[in-house]
């Protein structure tokens, strides 16, 4: 029996033809053109579902997406904190989220602000301090929209950024570089951690002291878990870049 896997990533389209064991068979790409919009993008995974399935008679169509990893960091801490407001024990899949899992998801979650703001906040620093050095065509709010935008880009690997940047130096090649590995690599490492810990942990049945996760309350409390780390994190700077840079028109 084959598989068709599909991989939806911001930049490219990935697909490969495998078995059950796991085998690669056949493997293929093609650009997301995302600015083509939604129907141009279906159409090209069409295509690379119909170039994989050639020769092969496949069972199923899955699709894999990093997406995911970063919600489910959100998930562990909304049922954790959930769970302590109601007094029932934060359970999430059948396992419980203890501290080790907490800890884990928290420093998931706050890596994406951290190498953002850490990295806008030392070159501006070395910016306001070497003026000549040429970075900025716009100073001021605009300027350091800029910077936030070229490091919020790498810490999310997209590698778009503002034009009246010039980025091309060492200093960017090798912050923003940084950025892009500790942004892709230490979620996937924590996710990972993460569902060790729940998997070496005995399944628990549901109860009546259950938190359940797949209601509209909690979908609403994992909402307003992501709002408020965003909105903690980046508005200070988001209120001197972006939202200044406006307001000055």
């Amino acid at each position: 029996m084959h598989y068709i896997g599909i991989d939806l990533g911001g930049t490219s389209i990935k697909g490969a033809v495998v078995t059950e064991g796991g085998t690669i068979l056949k493997e293929a790409s093609c650009p997301t053109q995302r600015e083509s919009g939604p129907e141009h993008v279906a159409r090209e995974i069409s295509g690379l579902i119909t170039a994989l399935a050639e020769g092969y008679d496949p069972q199923a169509i899955g699709g894999v997406g990093v997406g995911w990893m970063n919600y489910f960091a959100f998930l562990i801490i909304a049922v954790f904190i959930s769970g302590l407001m109601v007094g029932r024990t934060p359970e999430f899949l059948g396992h419980k989220v203890e501290a080790r899992e907490m800890k884990i998801a928290t420093m998931v979650v706050l890596m994406h602000p951290f190498l953002i703001l850490v990295g806008t906040g030392i070159s501006s620093a070395i910016a306001a301090a070497n003026p000549e050095i040429g970075w900025l065509n716009n100073p001021s709010f605009h300027g350091l929209s800029e910077m936030l935008y070229e490091y919020t880009s790498s810490a999310a690997n997209n590698g778009s950024g503002f034009e009246g940047l010039a980025d091309n130096t060492p200093f960017w090649n090798i912050s923003t570089g940084i950025a892009l590995i500790m942004g892709r690599y230490f979620p996937i490492v924590g996710q990972v951690a993460i569902a060790g810990l729940l998997a070496s942990k005995k399944y628990i049945p549901e109860s009546a002291g259950t938190l359940k996760t797949d209601t509209a309350t909690f979908s609403l409390m994992t909402f307003a878990v992501i709002v408020i780390v965003a909105a903690l994190s980046f508005f200070p700077a988001l209120a001197l870049g972006p939202i200044a840079d406006y307001l000055s028109f």
